[in-house]
């Protein structure tokens, strides 16, 4: 299935608000909370922003990376990791590859951003292991992704 993963910028706001108000989502989001997920941030930036997808002319889907900086070491030279957190999918919704669409579209901004690992602490870890992420530990639901980026594009 084709979808349109896009990041949610202040036109999506009371899409936001209407999604966060479903059944099971995590919490109840205040107009000012949903206007900072909603920024529309460019990926070279740090900075959280959220990613959603629309169907029915409704946002139905939606997952926040944030672009961080860390300290640089031998495992992360760049000092840039993008930590996932707040995924959600409509449950009439669920099944259609949406969080799938939603990581692809975050880890090519991760790459822009030069990000060396993609990370996320989910229980959800089918997803994760089938996207590629690893348990940092045996037990762990903290998950990471080392990402292989082009050398030159980043010269």
């Amino acid at each position: 299935m084709d979808v349109n993963c896009q990041r949610l910028d202040k036109s999506h706001v009371k899409a936001l608000l209407r999604l966060s108000a479903a059944d099971g989502f995590p919490y109840r989001l205040t107009q000012a909370a949903a206007a900072l997920y909603c920024r529309d941030k460019s990926p070279s930036l740090e900075g959280a922003q959220t990613y959603g997808i629309f169907a029915d002319n409704m946002l139905v889907s939606v997952m926040t990376a944030t672009f961080c900086p860390v300290f640089p070491c031998g495992d992360s030279p760049s000092g840039r990791i993008v930590h996932i957190s707040g995924a959600y999918t409509l449950p009439a919704y669920r099944h259609r590859h949406h969080a799938t669409a939603l990581l692809t579209k975050i880890q090519a901004e991760a790459e822009i951003f030069g990000a060396d690992y993609l990370c996320c602490d989910s229980t959800a870890d089918g997803l994760y292991l089938r996207f590629g992420m690893e348990p940092t530990a045996a037990h762990e639901t903290r998950m990471w992704k080392k990402l292989s980026r082009n050398k030159e594009a980043q010269a």
